[in-house]
C-alpha cells in the first residue's frame, strides 16, 4: 500500500510528470539527431574508408586533417561558392516575384481569386524529382524551349542549355524559383493578411501614395515575416541536391556541381566517408553562423519594442 502511495505522489510531482511527458521525444531527439550527429564529428577526425576492411570505430585518428584538406580542396571551395551564388540568384528572385504577386493580391480583388491563388501554391507540393525531370525535358536540345526558338528565329535560334556551363546553371535556378516563389507568396500574402489595418487607412486619410504606405508603414510592419521567409528558404535552397542530379548531373564536367552533390559523390561513390563528414561539418559551422548572423537584427528589433 505504501509502495503504491509513493507511486501517486510520484506521478502527481510536477517535476517527474513534465520529464515523463516529454521522455518520447527526447528519446527520439537522441537517436534521430544527437547521436549520429556525435557519429558524424566522430568520423571526421578519424581517416575511415569502407574499403579498408576495418569497423569505423577502429580507424585511426587523424585530428584535424580532413578538414584542413577540406579548406584546401579547390573542388570543394569551387562548389562552395557556385552553390552561394546559385542561392543568392535563385532566393532572390522567389522573394521578389513572391513579395509583388502577394502586394497584388493583397490589394486587388477580382473574379476567381481564391483558385488563381490555390494555382500559384501548386508547384510547391511538387516532389523536387518531379520538377527536376519536368525541366530537364524542357530544355533538351530538342525539347520544346527549342522548339519555340526555333520557331520564332528560325534554326540558328537552337541553344545547347546543357552544354554551357551558366547556361545550365540558370536552368536550375529557373527550376527552383518555379517551385518555391510559391513559399515566398504564401508566408508574405499572410504576413500582409496579418497586418493592422489601422496605420494604413490613417496614411491613406492623409493622402500618401501606395510607394510611401509601403516603404514607410508595410515594410517596416513586415520586416520580421520578410526576414523568416528569406532565412528558411536560404537554409533550405542550400542543401540544393535534386534539381542538380537530375539535370545536370553536375556537368558539364563539374561546372554545376554543388555542395550536397560533391558530398554525396565522395562519401557514397568515392568512399570517404570520413572526409565527407568533415566536410559536412564545415557546412554546418557556415550556415549557423549565417543563419545566427541574420537573425540578430531580428533580434534586437523585437527587443527594442
Amino acid at each position: 500500500m505504501q509502495h503504491r502511495m509513493r507511486w501517486v505522489q510520484w506521478l502527481n510531482d510536477e517535476r517527474w510528470m513534465g520529464q515523463l511527458l516529454i521522455l518520447p521525444m527526447q528519446l527520439l531527439i537522441w537517436f534521430v539527431l544527437i547521436i549520429p550527429m556525435l557519429i558524424v564529428i566522430y568520423l571526421s577526425l578519424v581517416s575511415w574508408q569502407p574499403i579498408m576492411g576495418v569497423d569505423w570505430w577502429q580507424a585511426p585518428f587523424a585530428g584535424l586533417r580532413n578538414y584542413a584538406q577540406a579548406l584546401q580542396d579547390q573542388r570543394f571551395l569551387t562548389a562552395l561558392g557556385r552553390t552561394i551564388g546559385l542561392v543568392l540568384v535563385a532566393v532572390g528572385m522567389e522573394f521578389l516575384l513572391g513579395l509583388a504577386l502577394a502586394i497584388f493580391f493583397h490589394q486587388q480583388e477580382f473574379p476567381g481569386k481564391r483558385l488563381f491563388a490555390s494555382i500559384i501554391l501548386y508547384p510547391m507540393m511538387l516532389p523536387w524529382v518531379v520538377v527536376g525531370l519536368c525541366f530537364y525535358l524542357l530544355f533538351l536540345d530538342k525539347g520544346p524551349v527549342n522548339y519555340i526558338l526555333i520557331s520564332l528565329f528560325g534554326p540558328g535560334a537552337s541553344v545547347q542549355w546543357y552544354q554551357n556551363p551558366v547556361l545550365a546553371l540558370m536552368t536550375i535556378a529557373l527550376a527552383d524559383v518555379w517551385q518555391w516563389t510559391p513559399f515566398m507568396f504564401l508566408v508574405i500574402y499572410s504576413g500582409l493578411g496579418a497586418l493592422p489595418p489601422e496605420p494604413i487607412e490613417a496614411a491613406m486619410t492623409l493622402g500618401a501614395s501606395r510607394w510611401q504606405i509601403f516603404r514607410y508603414i508595410v515594410f517596416p510592419m513586415l520586416k520580421p515575416v520578410l526576414m523568416i521567409a528569406l532565412i528558411i528558404r536560404t537554409l533550405e535552397a542550400f542543401k540544393i541536391f535534386d534539381l542538380v542530379y537530375i539535370m545536370t548531373g553536375g556537368g558539364p564536367g563539374t561546372s554545376t556541381e554543388s555542395l550536397s552533390l560533391y558530398l554525396y559523390r565522395t562519401g557514397f561513390v568515392y568512399g570517404q566517408l570520413s572526409y565527407a563528414a568533415a566536410m559536412a561539418l564545415l557546412i554546418l559551422i557556415l550556415v549557423a553562423v549565417i543563419a545566427r548572423l541574420a537573425v540578430r537584427p531580428l533580434e534586437a528589433e523585437l527587443e527594442a519594442r
